[in-house]
């Protein structure tokens, strides 16, 4: 008996396991057990998820919309006010300012981005492998910099006492020009500001798009006559659009959200031209020290962005149902 134990002792993997070691759990145990329960699978992978969203991201949004039913200055009590709040934002006019400038900067936004984005992936699509890597990781850098930082170098280079834009026409003795003191400049300074920074990351995911449509349509194409525009606008095009729509979307939800680029460079101004949904909800809250009325207008804000989205996505589905 000795003999044997001092044998199990020294040789554990003759058994599985040593009298001090427990017995490994049999792989073959966990498989069986995905193969009954295979559906339950991809939920185990995405549990940790929901973990983290269910406290921190559902409960953050059940939180905020609470608060639009109370009246919370800071240091005090909330006490309810049931819609009070929103009667008090949607009849503001400075809300409504706020939404208008949004929807304004939104449009130029998508109007500029998207044929600029567009050229990009084709120009891309145009170069040899090689080269197209490195142009990709070179308009693919700026939305991997710091946001706060590119504003700051925006008004270095745009601002009309210091700037270097101004600077440079000094040299040639003409006026500088208010980029961002002027009503009608500044916003269309912010757009610039937001384009450059993500043109490469949208150019780059439209481009991948180009690179899943088969080279064989447009052989096909060559050969039946057609010219480089009507192999876009038959081809490339129309493919293309599940990916472009994809982009729309990404791209409005980013500018409903604005406010850094705007915070850093004009505050709102001047004469409340850049006012945006988003800093007159961090106006309301900080500002004016009322939850409320700033959880209210983010509610708003929601529903604006809800319905934006849904309405891509409609036109998402009815193209693929006409093909």
């Amino acid at each position: 008996m000795t003999a044997l134990q001092s044998r199990l002792d020294v040789e554990p993997g003759a058994t599985g396991a040593g009298p001090n070691r427990p017995a490994p759990a049999a792989p073959g145990r966990r498989r069986r057990a995905l193969r009954r329960h295979p559906r339950s699978a991809p939920y185990l992978f995405i549990a940790p998820f929901f973990v983290v969203f269910l406290p921190f991201g559902a409960g953050s949004v059940l939180l905020a919309l609470g608060m639009a039913f109370v009246t919370w200055p800071l240091g005090q009590a909330p006490v309810f006010v049931g819609g009070d709040n929103f009667a008090t934002v949607l009849t503001d006019p400075l809300f409504g300012k706020a939404m208008g400038n949004t929807v304004y900067m939104l449009a130029g936004f998508l109007l500029a981005l998207m044929p600029l984005a567009l050229f990009v992936a084709v120009l891309l699509k145009q170069l040899r492998k090689r080269s197209a890597n490195i142009v990709q990781v070179l308009v693919f850098a700026p939305i991997t910099m710091s946001l706060i930082a590119v504003a700051l170098v925006f008004d270095l280079i745009l601002n009309e006492r210091v700037g270097f834009v101004s600077g440079v026409l000094a040299q040639f003795g003409l006026d500088p020009i208010p980029f961002l003191s002027d009503a009608g400049l500044a916003p269309w300074s912010i757009i610039l500001l937001r384009i450059w920074r993500v043109l490469g990351y949208y150019a780059v995911i439209l481009f991948a798009g180009l690179q899943s449509i088969p080279d064989e349509y447009y052989e096909a194409a060559a050969l039946d006559g057609a010219n480089a525009w009507q192999r876009f606008r038959h081809i490339t095009f129309p493919l293309l659009k599940p990916v472009t729509l994809f982009v729309l979307v990404a791209a409005s939800i980013a500018a409903w959200e604005l406010f850094a680029e705007v915070d850093v460079l004009t505050d709102g101004g001047p004469a409340r031209s850049t006012l945006t949904a988003v800093m007159y909800i961090f106006q309301a809250s900080f500002g004016q020290f009322d939850l409320g009325k700033g959880a209210a207008a983010s509610a708003v804000l929601a529903v604006a962005i809800i319905v934006s989205t849904l309405l891509a996505n409609r036109l998402l589905r009815s193209d693929d149902r006409d093909r």
